[in-house]
């Protein structure tokens, strides 16, 4: 009995993906899926911390969401980092021409904060982070959506 639980936990540890060295291009790159899951991880984790920076702006957009007659089904709050390369992909969107560098200037980084419509998030999230894309569906009531670290992560606010 005992044996065939150690042959099955071999076989098991048989299936993880293992690390890889590859050559790209003349150079030699790790292909390294556990590492990558675990930055990944991460990086969603730190969302959050922006998040925590951002509590009075996201009770300002809430009482927005309310003044403008907006409801959680058609708006989400957003906090994209400009300095992301998604965040900035969307700010662009946005925002168009806003003038990011002021704010780098003074040594900040720059964050577009405000109200979008869901769908419009829903479908750019759908394109760089499903995990996030999934989430911000079965979110009911007001989402946050944190564009930041190279990865987007939601909240309920």
């Amino acid at each position: 009995m005992k044996g065939n639980r150690i042959m099955s936990k071999r076989r098991k540890k048989e299936h993880y993906p293992m690390a890889v060295v590859r050559e790209v291009g003349g150079k030699l790159v790790l292909d390294d899926p556990v590492a990558l899951a675990v930055a990944h991880a991460v990086e969603k984790s730190n969302c959050r911390n922006t998040l925590e920076l951002n509590t009075d702006r996201v009770e300002h957009f809430k009482r927005r969401l309310t003044e403008r007659g907006l409801t959680a089904d058609k708006a989400v709050i957003v906090l994209l980092n400009v300095d992301d390369v998604h965040g900035a992909l969307l700010a662009d969107i946005l925002m168009p021409g806003y003038n990011w560098q002021e704010i780098r200037d003074k040594g900040e980084v720059p964050f577009a904060r405000g109200l979008a419509m869901r769908d419009g998030i829903q479908g750019a999230l759908s394109t760089f982070d499903k995990d996030a894309a999934k989430k911000l569906k079965e979110t009911k009531g007001v989402a946050v959506v944190v564009v930041d670290h190279g990865v987007a992560e939601v909240f309920a606010a």
